[in-house]
């Protein structure tokens, strides 16, 4: 019973990550004034663990390194409570030594004031480690003295609708976040990609690249066909001067190299590649192509670069392909197989598989009421159940080569720093969880209670976080349509108390509680959100409910597609106005995205333009049908019923809707315009037009 007692006082207090071991007694101490702290290297306590003892006189505190010390000190705050603490005695140690988070600024820049927000509230929660990506092609973010159009030109990008984005940070900067992440003892671990993932580098540079072409900037997201070009020595040169100013920034064991989503095909046919396959004697065999082992060539000179700092390589686990140097560490980030592929050849690894949990621009609700993002579906109970030792390695005796664990934030769709801390918190808390608390002692129930703490705290400090919102079960939609009667159903991704009005008015804690699905036979509009148990809301979902007579069906159906093209860069739809426009001829709406040839770099020449098409389509029954697509617009019967235009990306439709439907054949028509909102390029959005009926859980297309 004083241990269950002692867990639930913990809980109560908010600790996050949860302590090995807890005995709570009964009084408490107050904080102030008496603490005794003391750093013992032989006391056999590991290396950032500790032993906190309070009773009613004293705080006592052993460990074996100040960072045992620093930790002890976070659990303190976190049981204080009106400046005092109960009696306890806790002996705590983390499961793994990298307890890492990743900062993406390249797609979206990020102040060092934002920076040190994230950094503040990590290390509470025991974090170690910050990946920092500073490179990539999008943008190049740190300041090298010796090539200084990195940051001039490459720092820089132009979007499609002519705003500019950018920034960098100078190395003073770099110098004052490194410091202040080590006064909490956070590593911070610079990434500098190669040889993929360059274009802003290429852009500063051109003959970093196999052609030496001047390339424009590039605003979209996705993997070039342009990559270093390794069998030019210059490459090496240009990276060893690099790593020299970044090694005098960041005192860190490791330099992360990336190495991940490098295209290899401009090495195919680059006289200078094929001479270093050639002259380094690379043949393929089953550990793959003499051009995947170009990469590998590349990585081990980049070791060898980083060697010479006495600096170890770590990088993405596509490094593994062509076989791998010995003293590299490898980041899984495919899934597990990566790892598990690299420890049971007797290198460390990171655990950071996106399907598993750890990307943090995954969905974390319904993709069709949450924000845009890149995809993927990432709750926090699933963050928080994942084990990052993989069954096999603990099978082979290869466990202790997992070196750790950590999340990453990638930022293509983060378009600001609010929406940033909303994907990361409180999925960010279920990291430090796993990563510093053994699996046994793990228990979601508690953990939740404890999330709710620390997001009150992340109200203290003004920064943002995601709170379950909501959900229609097959699918959330806003506007709902009814013949005779309408059912709706809530849940949550997590358990959470849901509030809702009917009279218009925006809801509150107190308002009227969901407890069983909303009958509707009449026009209504429900407002509804989740409440936390401190009593804040979620973002207020507002969803419409339609009485309506079902549109009647045509009497002049008429076959094909009538589509119609104009040529021109269109942001959105209002620019339309006074377009010139061509017939041409289609076979289905699919074949939209084809009139011009997918390019992933994006070059000059790419020609934009807009499409029109209309089809028909027939019902077997008068009944609710629900539509969905990802074109910016979609008419049925003539009516305007989804609009994806003003969309901050076009990317996963989120404006579904319902309508009543007689038996028979109907009208859709779409707008699509080829353009580039937010990175994200639409010739790889389908422009088909998904159509279920109401109590079907399967869409078929309309054409």
């Amino acid at each position: 019973m004083k241990l269950l007692f002692a867990i639930l006082a913990v809980a109560i207090h908010g600790i996050i990550p949860e302590p090995a071991f807890i005995q709570v007694n009964k009084g408490s101490c107050e904080v102030k004034d008496n603490i005794v702290c003391t750093i013992d290297k032989t006391s056999g306590i590991a290396e950032e663990g500790y032993v906190l003892k309070v009773d009613r006189r004293k705080i006592r505190i052993k460990a074996s390194t100040p960072a045992g010390i620093f930790y002890a000190k976070q659990t303190l705050k976190q049981l204080e409570q009106d400046g005092r603490v109960p009696c306890v005695r806790i002996v705590d140690a983390p499961r793994f030594a990298w307890r890492g988070f990743m900062v993406d600024p390249c797609r979206h820049f990020l102040s060092v004031e934002d920076l040190k927000k994230q950094i503040d509230v990590l290390a509470k929660y025991k974090i170690n480690v910050m990946h920092w990506h500073l490179t990539d092609d999008q943008g190049w973010r740190i300041e090298i003295k010796k090539y200084p159009r990195l940051t001039e030109v490459g720092a820089w990008r132009t979007e499609f609708d002519g705003s500019v984005h950018g920034g960098y940070y100078t190395q003073d900067e770099i110098r004052e976040v490194v410091s202040y992440a080590a006064e909490r003892f956070i590593t911070v671990v610079p990434e500098i990609e190669m040889p993929g993932h360059a274009i802003s580098a290429i852009r500063a540079y051109p003959w970093l690249s196999c052609t030496g072409e001047a390339l424009k900037t590039f605003y979209i997201w996705g993997t070039p066909d342009i990559s270093l070009c390794v069998g030019d020595d210059r490459i090496f040169s240009f990276l060893e001067d690099v790593i020299a100013e970044v090694v005098e920034l960041f005192p860190s064991e490791y330099i992360h190299i990336g190495g991940d989503e490098c295209r290899k095909n401009r090495w195919e046919t680059c006289p200078k590649c094929q001479a270093r396959i050639q002259s380094e004697g690379l043949v393929s065999d089953e550990r793959g192509t003499a051009v995947e082992k170009l990469q590998s060539y590349a990585v081990h000179r980049m070791e060898g670069i980083l060697a010479k700092y006495g600096r170890k390589l770590i990088g993405w686990d596509e490094i593994l392909e062509g076989g791998l140097t010995p003293g590299a560490t490898v980041m899984s980030w495919r899934g597990e197989a990566g790892g598990i592929k690299a420890a049971l050849e007797g290198h460390e690894v990171v655990m950071t598989p996106g399907k598993d949990g750890l990307y943090l621009d995954h969905y974390q609700g319904d993709p069709k009421i949450e924000p845009v993002t890149i995809g993927g579906m990432t709750t926090l109970e699933k963050v928080y159940n994942y084990d990052p030792v993989p069954a096999e390695l603990s099978r082979n005796g290869k466990g202790s080569l997992v070196k750790g664990v950590q999340c990453n934030n990638w930022s293509e769709y983060m378009y600001t720093n609010a929406k940033r801390e909303y994907m990361m918190f409180p999925r960010a808390f279920a990291v430090a969880e796993i990563a510093w608390t053994a699996p046994g002692k793990k228990d979601f129930e508690s953990f939740c209670r404890r999330v709710d703490a620390a997001c009150q705290d992340l109200d203290a400090r003004g920064m943002n976080y995601h709170i379950p919102l909501p959900e229609q079960p097959g699918g959330s939609c806003d506007r709902i349509a009814l013949i005779d009667r309408a059912t709706l159903s809530f849940t949550t991704t997590r358990p959470m108390k849901m509030v809702y009005t009917l009279d218009g008015s925006t809801p509150t804690a107190s308002s009227a509680e969901y407890v069983k699905p909303l009958e509707f036979t009449e026009d209504a509009v429900l407002k509804i959100a989740s409440v936390t148990s401190y009593g804040k809301l979620s973002p207020v979902r507002t969803i419409t409910i339609d009485k309506q007579e079902p549109l009647p069906a045509m009497k002049d159906v008429f076959e094909g597609i009538r589509a119609r093209r104009a040529d021109g860069r269109f942001y959105n739809a209002r620019e339309l106005e006074g377009a010139e426009w061509r017939p041409i001829e289609l076979e289905s709406f699919k074949d939209i995205t084809k009139l011009e040839p997918f390019n992933r770099n994006l070059p000059d020449s790419t020609r934009f333009y807009a499409v029109e098409a209309e089809a028909c389509f027939s019902v077997d029954g008068t009944d609710v049908y629900r539509f969905s697509s990802d074109c910016d617009r979609v008419w049925i019967d003539g009516l305007l019923v989804i609009d994806n235009s003003e969309e901050e990306a076009k990317r996963f439709s989120r404006h579904d809707v319902e309508l009543a439907l007689s038996e028979g054949g109907h009208s859709v028509r779409v707008l699509y315009i080829f353009n580039i909102r937010g990175g994200w390029n639409p010739l790889r959005n389908k422009t088909e037009v998904m159509i279920r009926r109401k109590g079907n859980s399967q869409y078929i297309t309309t054409n």
